[in-house]
C-alpha cells in the first residue's frame, strides 16, 4: 500500500484538509474528509475512528467532500425532521456522533446520508458540529448553522435544534398552503389549455374542410380560429420548443444578479404586487431575526445571517446599510427610518422594543402579523382567481363553438 507523497503545509494559516478512502471490514469500504496538521496525523486519526486506510490526498477544497452533493437542495420538511430528531434523541441521552450514525442510516435521500456521514466523521476527527454544517450551504442554510453554533456555544444545542426545527415547520406550513391554495387554478389552466389545443388540432381541420367545401365566404371569427388551427398544425411542435427553450432562458437569466435586480425593480413598481411582495420579504426577515436574537446572536449578526433570507435586491441593499449604521452606533429603528420600503409601523414597533429591551418579542410580533396578512391576501387572490379562469376559460371555448357554428347558421339560413 502506498500513498502520496507528502506536501509541506508549514506555511498553511489553516489546517489542511485530507480525503480518504478506508476500509470499515473486509466488505464496506468509506470515502471520507478530515482536518489534520499533515498526512502522518490524517493517517494516525483514521486508525483511531478504527478504519484501515487506503488511500489519502489533501483536498484543495476546505471541507467538502462531495462536489455534486453541493448542489443538491434538501427539502424543507426533511432538515425539519432531521433537526426534531436529531433533538429528539440528544434528549434520550444519546451522543452526537451516535445521533447522526442513526439519522444517517434513516434517511430515504442518498445524498443526505453521505452529507451525514461525512458530517459524523468531520465532527470525529475535532472539528465542531456547526464548521462541519457549513461545509454544505445549499443543504444547511446560514440561519441553521448559526443556530447549532449558538447552540454549542451555550451548551444548549438540543434547545437550539429544537426551535430551528419549530422554524422549520411553520415555513414549510406556509409554503403549503401557498401551493394548496394555488393547485385548483392551476388545474383549471392546465385543464382549459388542453381543450383549446384539442379542438384547435383535432376537431377544428374537419371543420374546416365542410366550409372550404361550401365555398362561401366565412365570418371573421371563424377565421381567426382556422388561422390559429392552421398555425398550430403546422408550428405548433416547433412553438412549444420554442417556449420551452425561452422560459429555461428566462430562468437562467433571472438567476443572475443583473436578472433579480430588474426583476426586484419591476416588481415593486407594481402597485398591488408591491405591497404584497415586501410583507413576504419582511415577515421572512422579521421571523428569522427573532429566531437569531433568541438565540443569543447579536442584531448586526442577526441582521446579516437573515439578510440572505429575502428575495428583493432594493430590500437586501438598504438593510446593509442599516448594519452599516448599526456599526457606526445608531440603533436599529433610526437605520430602518432611512428606508422608504419599510413601513413606519414596523419602524416604531422596533424602535419601542429596541427602548423597552423586548425587540425579540416585538419583531416575532410584527412576523406573525405580516404571516397573517400575506396568509389572508392569499386566500382572497385564489378566491377571485378561480372564477376569472373559469371565465376565461369558457370565454375561449365558447368563441370556438361560436366560430364553428356560424357558418353552419349561415348555410342553413341561405338553405331556406
Amino acid at each position: 500500500m502506498s500513498f502520496p507523497r507528502k506536501r509541506e503545509s508549514s506555511t498553511k494559516l489553516i489546517m489542511p484538509s485530507y480525503i480518504y478512502k478506508a476500509k470499515k471490514d473486509a466488505v464496506n469500504s468509506i470515502t471520507g474528509q478530515i482536518s489534520a496538521q499533515n498526512e502522518e496525523d490524517a493517517l494516525e486519526i483514521i486508525n483511531q475512528l478504527g478504519l484501515i486506510p487506503v488511500s489519502i490526498e489533501e483536498s484543495n477544497a476546505e471541507g467538502v467532500l462531495f462536489s455534486n452533493i453541493r448542489e443538491v437542495k434538501i427539502k424543507d420538511k426533511e432538515l425539519y425532521l432531521f433537526s426534531k430528531q436529531l433533538a429528539n434523541l440528544l434528549k434520550s441521552g444519546v451522543t452526537l456522533l451516535k445521533a447522526l450514525e442513526v439519522l444517517s442510516e434513516q434517511t430515504k435521500s442518498v445524498y443526505f446520508a453521505r452529507v451525514l456521514g461525512d458530517v459524523s466523521i468531520g465532527v470525529k476527527s475535532g472539528r465542531s458540529f456547526s464548521a462541519c454544517l457549513a461545509d454544505y450551504p445549499a443543504i444547511f442554510i446560514p440561519l441553521f448553522v448559526a443556530m447549532v453554533r449558538a447552540g454549542e456555544e451555550m451548551g444548549k444545542l438540543r434547545q437550539m435544534l429544537n426551535s430551528v426545527a419549530d422554524f422549520l415547520k411553520a415555513q414549510e406550513e406556509f409554503a403549503s398552503k401557498v401551493r394548496s391554495a394555488c393547485v385548483y387554478p392551476a388545474f383549471m389552466m392546465i385543464i382549459g389549455i388542453s381543450t383549446v389545443i384539442f379542438i384547435l388540432t383535432f376537431v377544428m381541420p374537419k371543420m374546416s374542410v365542410i366550409f372550404t367545401e361550401a365555398g362561401q365566404v366565412l365570418p371573421w371569427p371563424t377565421r381567426v380560429v382556422m388561422g390559429t388551427s392552421h398555425f398550430f398544425q403546422a408550428y405548433g411542435f416547433g412553438t412549444i420548443i420554442v417556449g420551452a427553450i425561452g422560459l429555461l432562458m428566462f430562468n437562467r437569466w433571472r438567476a443572475t444578479s443583473r436578472g433579480t435586480i430588474l426583476i426586484g425593480q419591476i416588481l415593486l413598481n407594481l402597485p398591488y404586487v408591491r405591497a404584497f411582495v415586501l410583507r413576504v420579504d419582511l415577515a421572512r426577515f422579521t421571523k428569522t431575526m427573532s429566531l437569531l436574537l433568541e438565540s443569543g446572536l447579536t442584531i448586526i449578526r442577526s441582521i446579516e445571517i437573515a439578510i440572505p433570507t429575502m428575495h428583493n435586491p432594493q430590500l437586501k441593499m438598504d438593510l446593509l446599510v442599516c448594519v452599516q449604521g448599526l456599526t457606526a452606533g445608531e440603533n436599529l429603528g433610526q437605520c430602518l427610518s432611512r428606508s422608504n420600503l419599510i413601513p413606519p409601523m414596523m419602524v416604531q414597533v422596533i424602535t419601542v422594543g429596541e427602548e423597552s429591551g423586548s425587540l425579540q418579542e416585538s419583531l416575532k410580533d410584527i412576523a406573525e402579523s405580516y404571516e397573517a396578512d400575506i396568509s389572508e391576501t392569499t386566500k382572497l387572490i385564489t378566491t377571485v382567481l378561480e372564477p376569472i379562469m373559469i371565465l376565461a376559460v369558457g370565454g375561449v371555448v365558447g368563441f370556438i363553438v361560436f366560430a364553428m357554428l356560424l357558418p353552419i347558421f349561415s348555410m342553413d339560413i341561405m338553405a331556406h
